[in-house]
Formats: structure tokens, sequence, C-alpha cells
């Protein structure tokens, strides 16, 4: 991403050197024009850094760190997330910041042209420190951590080797006159 960026920034400085040539050699108007064109072209990197912020998965405590320098970014011991990830977070997002998997198969093909199993997929997403399943909602994921972990635990009988469920402890059995 920051190669990109300094190419931008490049062809910027490009434009303003041939402006400042031609306003130099006293020809007139031309230079009007690359200045406009020059201006334009200065928001491109905000923006570049910007929507790559939006669509790649990062460790959220550092936040954004695509319009750092390189030189800096060498420096920093950030674990970068694979393509894959990134493309998941994307097509994510593009849903709303909610998408089941179904979704998600169909959104990494548009965008990406990129064709996955489902049962990969549905490992990968577990694994995932930036998306979640939507609790409640069986094969839906989310890019928005969930606030309430209230799911029932599962846990293991004695010595049969299955688990069994426990419902969460609810308030209203208290009530119960008997």
């Amino acid at each position: 991403m920051p190669e990109y960026v300094e190419n931008v920034n490049k062809a910027f400085e490009e434009l303003r050197d041939w402006a400042e040539q031609i306003r130099a050699a006293d020809r007139g108007g031309p230079y009007q024009r690359l200045d406009s064109i020059a201006d334009l072209l200065a928001e491109v990197p905000d923006e570049l850094v910007r929507l790559y912020g939006l669509t790649s998965a990062l460790p959220a405590d550092l936040g954004n760190v695509h319009d750092l320098p390189p030189e800096l970014l060498e420096e920093l011991s950030v674990a970068k997330a694979d393509e894959l990830e990134d493309q998941l977070v994307t097509v994510i997002r593009a849903y709303g910041d909610e998408a089941s998997l179904d979704q998600i198969l169909v959104g990494l093909w548009r965008k990406f042209k990129v064709s996955q199993k489902r049962r990969f997929l549905q490992n990968k997403l577990y694994r995932m420190d930036t998306i979640w399943s939507v609790p409640g909602r069986k094969g839906v994921y989310t890019t928005t951590e969930p606030h309430d972990q209230h799911e029932p635990k599962i846990t293991s009988s004695e010595g049969d080797g299955y688990g069994s469920y426990v419902p969460p402890v609810n308030d209203l059995d208290s009530d119960i006159p008997f």
C-alpha cells in the first residue's frame, strides 16, 4: 500500500514541477490547468489510505497504520493479516458489517474472483481475531466485536466424554413459590 501512495505523491510533485517550469518560461495559461489537476491529485493519497484502512484486517490496538512511512512500518512488529483475511473483512463490510457464509462465498467471487470451500472458510473465520460469529445466528459473521457474550455454556459430564448443555442462570426462577 505505501508504494501506491508514494507513486501518487511523486506524480503530484511532477505536475507541480511542470507547472512551475511553464510558469517560469512565461508560456501563459497551461500551468493553471496543471495546477488544478495537481490539486485534485493531492487528495488521492489520503483517500487511498482511508479506503485501505477500511478494507484491511489490522490489530485494533494500533489502528490504521497504512499512512505511516515505509521505514517506520519496517520497525513495527505487527503481524500482517494475509490477503484472504483482508478480502473477508472487505466482503463482510460490503454487506453492512454482517454477512452469512453464503454471502461471503458469493462476495469473495464477485469482488476478488476467489473461490473457497465452505468448510475452509468456516475454519478461517473462526480463527480470525477481527471477525466474530453473530450470537444467536448460525453461520452469520460480523466485523463488529459483540459486547454481550451471554452464550450457553457447554460442560463435560462425569466421564462420558460428551458435553452437556447448561442453561444460563435466569432470575425469574426465584419468583416461583414452591
